[in-house]
């Protein structure tokens, strides 16, 4: 979707306004490994999503290589910018990437080699002090995702996020068989069990699951998800879980309806059958998940950051009724083509949301997409780099300064 250039000069005045905003804190967050009691100056987690970690891996290892050159690199820069976590793909189901980095080439069949370039992913993260929020699986046609389930399952006219993925019984059972399989697994590297690797900070259900087709007000995604975080809480007792989901309710209560049915194609965000609160209430969720992408929902421009900054506080607020933290697993504006504000525009407002984040009580933030040194910068429209011999604030990385800068704040 794409929308015209529109004057966003009121976004100063919005800054200044809105960086007075208070947010309550979420009662529980993440330290260490153990749940403690959340209060302002908890641990903060800056985030880097660097989804193609497993996938560089198995190419290095197919290679003949003992390391991954870009793998190193991600992890390295990494730490350079502060972060503390890192969310990357613990699945690629695409049979087209058979012989090059696929993990499930066929339903329930595995092939090692991208296996332990997961292996080698956690391994090398632990090294360098890091930790892996890892999504399980894909919503969305990339690497597999819900369609290529169902193909599985032999279901017909399978489409990009399938919705028989949550209710039909062929097609839970054959995802429920690689968490089986993923989770029980040994590293082959470290010699440690995936259910109770160091590495791991936690698994998403899906990534950005959405239940178009189910029924309006999301409980047959509830029930999908309380099957799914059942399953990974049996294999793994201490394993933290989230939806990964973006924050999708089905309806409108306890958000600014007013805004949202005026800046979002009608409010199109409440009939997406799935309920941000109704999954957190799972007693298999261990944290909340949002993903905020103003732009990429029809708002409009100048009120980008006012939706983030709403995004944030209203579900945050929902989150501590609830006793659980909140994690903001990705945030973006496109930086080319479509995009609708300007680079300074940009930066500014991922400021904010950092800001907006550690005021809520979120345990994490980080924005969409990190890209290593070797990808063209026409990759993704949301990514920003660290170009080796660069500064961090030089402008060709774009955001690569106020990452650093959020995990030096107090």
């Amino acid at each position: 979707m794409r929308y015209n250039e529109a004057d966003v000069r009121p976004i100063l005045s919005i800054l200044f306004l809105l960086s007075a905003c208070s947010f309550e804190a979420a009662p529980r967050a993440f330290e260490g490994g153990e749940h403690v009691g959340a209060k302002r100056g908890s641990m903060f987690h800056v985030l880097i999503n660097a989804y193609y970690l497993q996938e560089e891996s198995a190419r290095a290892l197919r290679r003949g290589e003992a390391q991954s050159a870009i793998l190193e690199e991600v992890l390295g820069k990494a730490k350079r910018m502060g972060a503390t976590l890192i969310r990357s793909n613990a699945y690629n189901d695409a049979p087209h990437k058979a012989g090059d980095s696929v993990i499930q080439y066929a339903a329930g069949q595995y092939d090692e080699v991208g296996l332990r370039a997961l292996d080698l992913v956690l391994t090398r993260a632990h090294a360098h002090g890091l930790r892996l929020l890892l999504p399980l699986g894909n919503f969305w046609d990339a690497y597999g995702g819900a369609r290529q389930y169902c193909l599985w399952a032999g279901l017909s006219d399978a489409r990009e996020g399938d919705s028989r993925f949550f209710t039909e019984r062929r097609v839970v059972e054959l995802y429920k068989t690689y968490i089986r399989h993923l989770l029980t697994r040994t590293n082959h590297f470290d010699g440690i069990p995936y259910a109770e690797h160091p590495a791991i900070f936690g698994w998403e259900l899906l990534n950005e699951a959405r239940g178009r087709g189910l029924d309006d007000e999301g409980r047959q995604m509830r029930a999908w998800v309380d099957e799914i975080g059942a399953l990974i809480r049996s294999l793994s007792p201490r394993s933290r879980i989230s939806t990964g989901e973006e924050g999708f309710d089905h309806r409108d209560a306890h958000y600014d309806a007013d805004f949202w049915q005026s800046s979002a194609a009608a409010g199109w965000m409440f009939h997406q059958g799935t309920s941000f609160r109704r999954n957190l209430e799972s007693p298999f969720v261990d944290f909340g998940s949002v993903h905020i992408y103003p732009d990429g929902w029809g708002i409009p421009a100048g009120a980008s950051l006012v939706a983030g900054f709403r995004w944030i506080e209203e579900r945050s607020a929902i989150a501590a009724e609830l006793g659980k933290p909140l994690l903001i697993g990705e945030f973006g504006l496109r930086a080319r083509e479509g995009a609708i504000e300007s680079l300074e525009e940009r930066r500014a407002i991922y400021r904010e949301w950092f800001a907006a984040a550690r005021r809520a009580g979120a345990i994490a933030a980080g924005p969409w997409l990190f890209a290593h040194d070797s990808r063209p910068d026409g990759w993704d429209p949301y990514s920003f780099y660290l170009y080796e011999g660069t500064e961090l604030s030089d402008p060709r990385n774009r955001y690569a300064d106020i990452v650093a800068e959020a995990a030096r704040s107090e």
